[in-house]
């Protein structure tokens, strides 16, 4: 079924921003319910204060409407619909990347008849940057002194009719609830620099007057030094104390008075300043983010952790806010397992399932992260996808999420089985990531056939026993267990090598070993603490086998990582324990599990 949308009659090229209005009156008081869709995404304005924004985040296979309603006492009112419009080629790199686009344009369905004739202006002069460090996120802006500062209020300005289009994308209901949006106050840390104390996704706002040019740039911690290694995105940042910002932010030319609401949230403590001239300003700042509602934490160890999974939740689940801000299906199944623990509220999870889901292609395969404008294939994801199925199944059992999943698991399992090697193990092409450990390439085991893989095709098999009985997932799973042993077991050290040749050890496939084989000859070689560690994220396996088999001084030695954290200057918890490249990265809350 299609729809008729809106758009800008002369629309530019690449990224712009676009306010769509509707001006109408009414003679009485009166309540207006509405459902609209935008693409990329839109804030909406009544009388120049703010309503709601969306519609939540989708796929291009899967996309949303939001719910709105309209109540208003008698008189004149204007509707206004800012519209995101990112440039659709993702190596101009100013799209965000966990944020899809179709079509760009607006949609509104409403009973009323009250708002129907719509014009639209273009945010113009504004230009637009990649941003950095922070690759991934929205663009920057340099926002020239001419703006139209009475945009979002439907004023000022030339106005224009609109254009219409049929657009036959399937809208889907929303699946969430609206994100929080609570007003947050930093404190002044020393001039031009102000400190959130927690780690927070605000929406800002901004008020400027006098002459001059201001600079605004976030971080999650200002470095020590301005040495920043660009290509891994690392700094030196001690225990966040550090004076220096690095990157580049969003400039305002001002001359005489200037507003300007944000078009997307920014992630982290600080924010800075810089101004010329005698420009003086006032922000505001709106916390956004999944409502959770979460028990108390008994620790600073679970405060930790509970505020790393709360800054790490929005629309989908996310890696990290102030980077890529993408779903990946790693990712998100240990901070998933974290969720149930925590709330009966499933609705977030239940939805990166879904949406992990829409990636799927016609082999069967899936994307290690979706939505996202980028194609990227870790092999190891797919099985723990799989794994993330089998925990809701766990819980849920049969209900209409499963019922849509389960056709593009078995499809996934297909794949699998095609892409079985005459060794008997599992191997394919992709990035082969495992862990952040030093040893590997990028991420990844080094060499084929990948071991890791395959241990985790196991895992996924026994547990899918259950729910697809019909695919004989115990008998493939013993014979890749079978396969494992023949090709990585090392007799003598009684341990799983990484590769094929047994030259490299390590704890993951240890690990492993006994999660999905119960071989408990590896456990004097792991107590012997010579193997190199597994990082924040592989730990999550680690602490499983610990807890499987009552290895509890491992256990807390390797917990005792995250407690040294606790003094670095954190708030949430790492991505890596050692030098990260983000401060909030949603696997590090895993240890939720374990506490």
């Amino acid at each position: 079924m299609s729809h008729l949308w809106m758009r800008p009659a002369e629309a530019p090229a690449g990224t712009y921003l676009v306010v769509f209005r509707c001006c109408f009156s009414l003679t009485e008081k009166r309540k207006i319910p509405f459902q609209f869709s935008a693409d990329c995404r839109a804030q909406l304005y009544v009388d120049g204060k703010r309503l709601l924004e969306g519609p939540e985040r989708g796929a291009v296979e899967y996309w949303y409407y939001q719910n709105g309603e309209l109540e208003l006492e008698p008189g004149e009112h204007v509707l206004t619909a800012r519209v995101i419009c990112l440039e659709p080629d993702i190596k101009k790199r100013l799209c965000a990347y966990g944020q899809m686009c179709i079509r760009h344009g607006f949609y509104i369905k409403e009973d009323s008849g009250l708002l129907k004739d719509w014009e639209y202006q273009l945010e113009s002069g504004i230009e637009y940057f990649v941003p950095t460090l922070d690759w991934g996120a929205f663009p920057r802006v340099k926002v020239p002194a001419t703006y139209n500062s009475a945009i979002l209020a439907g004023q000022g300005g030339e106005w224009k009719k609109v254009e219409y289009f049929e657009d036959d994308r399937e809208l889907h209901a929303p699946d969430l609830p609206l994100m929080r949006y609570e007003e947050v106050v930093p404190v002044l840390k020393y001039p031009g620099v102000y400190y959130l104390p927690e780690y927070v996704l605000v929406w800002a706002k901004y008020h400027f007057t006098g002459h001059g040019k201001v600079r605004i740039r976030w971080a999650e911690t200002p470095y020590l030094s301005e040495q920043y290694d660009e290509i891994h995105l690392e700094g030196v940042k001690g225990n966040r104390d550090g004076k220096y910002f690095i990157g580049n932010g969003d400039e305002f030319e001002v001359d005489g008075e200037l507003n300007w609401s944000a078009f997307w949230w920014r992630a982290g403590h600080y924010v800075e300043f810089v101004t010329e001239g005698d420009v003086k300003y006032e922000a505001r700042y709106f916390q956004t983010g999944y409502p959770y509602v979460f028990p108390e934490p008994k620790n600073q160890l679970e405060k930790m952790a509970f505020e790393t999974l709360r800054a790490c939740s929005f629309e989908t689940l996310m890696d990290c806010p102030y980077f890529e801000q993408n779903l990946y299906a790693g990712d998100s199944r240990i901070e998933m397992l974290s969720i149930y623990r925590l709330t009966d509220d499933h609705r977030l999870a239940a939805k990166c399932l879904r949406m992990l889901s829409c990636s799927q292609k016609p082999d069967g395969s899936i994307n290690a992260q979706y939505p996202s404008c980028s194609h990227q294939i870790i092999p190891c994801f797919m099985p723990i996808w799989l794994l993330a199925v089998s925990d809701y199944y766990r819980i849920h059992g049969e209900d209409e999420l499963i019922r849509y999943l389960r056709p593009r698991a078995a499809k996934l399992l297909d794949f699998f089985a095609a892409n079985i090697q005459e060794n008997g193990l599992l191997w394919f092409e992709g990035w082969h990531f495992t862990d952040w450990y030093d040893e590997f390439d990028n991420g990844a085991v080094p060499n084929q056939p990948d071991c890791i893989l395959s241990f985790f095709y196991v895992m996924a098999l026994q547990q899918l026993e259950e729910m697809f009985p019909e695919h004989g997932c115990a008998k493939r799973a013993e014979a890749v267990c079978n396969a494992i042993r023949n090709v990585f077991y090392d007799p003598e050290k009684c341990l799983y090598a990484l590769d094929a040749e047994r030259k490299h050890f390590a704890e993951h496939p240890q690990v492993l070993a006994l999660l999905t084989m119960d071989d408990t000859s590896v456990i004097p070689g792991l107590k012997a603490c010579n193997l190199s560690q597994c990082t924040i994220y592989f730990s999550f396996y680690y602490l499983l086998a610990c807890e499987k088999y009552g290895l509890t001084e491992l256990k807390e030695k390797r917990l005792d990582r995250w407690r040294a954290l606790m003094s670095e200057g954190l708030t949430t918890f790492p991505e890596n324990f050692e030098t990260p490249r983000s401060d909030c990265h949603a696997w590090s809350s895993h240890i939720l599990n374990f506490l």
